[in-house]
């Protein structure tokens, strides 16, 4: 019997309804999760994000409604970019940023960082790199760094991915 347990949540971390019909993120638990994995990821009281949107009936089944696009595959495995974001959030000198995956002819994927940096900080592409390898492998960390002024974004303030890569 595995010792995972799944529970799909709203923004609150509460459990959505058992209906088949509401909607939450994925979440996991166990002793099943590899290490690495929760080092540096979102948890709450040992709980992994997925990021994964789902909802479970009242049997407990599961259904993946939208999976996370936000995983990309480069020499270095999976990893989700999300992931490598949150970490490099917290750093001083890092105000927003976005991690996006390229294609690269001989890794599949590189991963670019837009980069947006709190005023009075000076930060260079060398530097977000060796901050990045302090948590994850080489092939996981950045490769191409473009910093701005500010991201693009919505009226409502979500990040406009598309505008940033139509800038590669």
């Amino acid at each position: 019997m595995s010792d995972l347990e799944v529970r799909v949540v709203n923004r609150l971390g509460e459990d959505v309804a058992k209906n088949g019909r509401e909607i939450g993120e994925i979440i996991v638990k166990g002793h099943s999760v590899p290490k690495d994995k929760i080092k540096n990821r979102n948890l709450t009281d040992g709980w992994l994000q997925t990021g994964d949107q789902g909802t479970i009936d009242k049997d407990g089944t599961i259904n993946i409604i939208k999976p996370n696009k936000d995983l990309t595959n480069n020499d270095g495995g999976k990893i989700s970019t999300i992931e490598i974001e949150n970490v490099l959030l917290k750093h001083q000198a890092i105000q927003e940023i976005v991690i996006m995956a390229i294609p690269h002819i001989k890794y599949g994927e590189m991963l670019h960082a837009y980069v947006v940096l709190h005023e009075d900080y000076n930060l260079t592409k060398q530097e977000i790199i060796a901050y990045t390898k302090k948590y994850f492998s080489p092939a996981n960390c950045p490769k191409k760094v473009t910093f701005m002024d500010e991201l693009p974004k919505t009226t409502s303030g979500k990040i406009l991915r598309t505008q940033l890569s139509s800038l590669i």
